[in-house]
């Protein structure tokens, strides 16, 4: 049986071999990331045809966001945060740090008033009229994630201090979340890949929320406080996905076990993987390989980590593996180990 396995590169990386800049302009202007896009494609053939990456002729594509990097900005920015555009770096949010008396007054916002949604709903638009279709790759974020751009780390001590205040914050993500994922789902079901492109090759018709940062809290707060919303998202959407990038995915998981039409979980590199399966035996997993330990990793030990990963993580229909934000510093030779790793072990499975 063939394993999905895919790598997903840093816009240092894309810089560095392709020549794209990541301003603000490759978030706001279709024709520049369409140009990007395939220039992207084509320095991935190049370099990793042979696994099957990129495209000898690329075609232009009708992209919102992009499937080619992480890049999670668009609902913090919506809610008021700076965020910082810059060629070799994804979108950078600068916390605004709200007061109290800020949070409890924030409201949602109406979109059509928001300058930066009003591009978004522009270049949908345009998009659909010049190709018939539209694929839908920005990043979906997560709610502890937005409410914390927002409010920073004083949002840990609300949980415990200020209930009231954590919840109001957390529920106004929770609904702006979910009317940008339905306004996505007017033209394409498959929302996720700006999330995890590995989503294209396993379960591409889900929600994918980023639970990057439910890595510092305990799974007494996020059965607390953000379990609910993310049940919120789960029922919104019908399929449903938890992306977990932290190295601990387990001191959470039996708090992922409990949402309803949960069908995908992205487990973080260094989490215990047989635990994680344990508690999540019908959920597709996609394993992620650290993208810094590849930089210096030596070719046994890697084949030997990857193929412990996969064992941990049978049933092997409902595994997948994938390396991302591999950065400039990464020589061509590592990335090609990895794929050629994750090719060779597959068919013996």
């Amino acid at each position: 049986m063939k394993i999905p396995f895919d790598v997903t590169f840093h816009p240092s990386w894309w810089y560095k071999h392709a020549g794209v800049s990541f301003k603000r302009e490759f978030f706001t202007d279709p024709e520049y990331r369409i140009e990007a896009d395939i220039q992207m494609r084509k320095v991935l053939h190049e370099k990793f045809g042979d696994f099957g990456l990129g495209e000898k002729k690329p075609q232009p594509r009708p992209l919102l966001g992009s499937d080619l990097i992480a890049s999670g900005f668009l609902h913090s920015e919506i809610m008021g945060c700076e965020v910082r555009y810059q060629e070799e770096n994804p979108p950078e949010v600068i916390c605004t740090n709200l007061s109290d008396e800020a949070v409890m007054n924030l409201r949602l916002p109406e979109l059509e008033k928001i300058e930066l949604w009003k591009n978004i709903e522009e270049q949908g638009k345009y998009l659909y009229e010049k190709f018939g279709f539209v694929e839908t790759h920005m990043n979906l974020m997560g709610i502890q994630n937005i409410a914390m751009d927002l409010r920073g780390q004083n949002l840990l001590m609300d949980y415990y201090l200020n209930p009231e205040l954590a919840h109001h914050l957390l529920g106004l993500c929770t609904q702006l979340s979910i009317a940008i994922g339905r306004w996505f789902k007017r033209y394409s079901n498959n929302l996720s890949a700006g999330v995890t492109a590995i989503v294209k090759q396993t379960v591409p018709d889900m929600y994918l929320t980023s639970n990057c940062t439910v890595e510092m809290i305990s799974l007494d707060t996020y059965n607390t406080f953000l379990a609910e919303y993310d049940q919120l998202l789960a029922e919104a959407f019908g399929s449903f996905g938890i992306h977990h990038c932290g190295q601990t995915m387990e001191h959470v998981v039996e708090g992922y076990k409990n949402i309803k039409n949960l069908k995908f979980a992205e487990v973080g590199a260094f989490s215990d993987i047989g635990y994680v399966r344990k508690h999540l035996p019908d959920i597709h997993l996609n394993l992620r390989y650290s993208p810094v330990k590849l930089k210096d990793v030596q070719g046994d030990e890697l084949y030997q980590e990857i193929h412990r990963m996969i064992e941990l993580g049978k049933p092997f229909n409902l595994l997948s593996i994938s390396c991302v934000g591999i950065d400039s510093l990464v020589k061509d030779e590592q990335v090609r180990n990895f794929l050629s790793c994750c090719k060779n072990i597959s068919p013996l499975v």
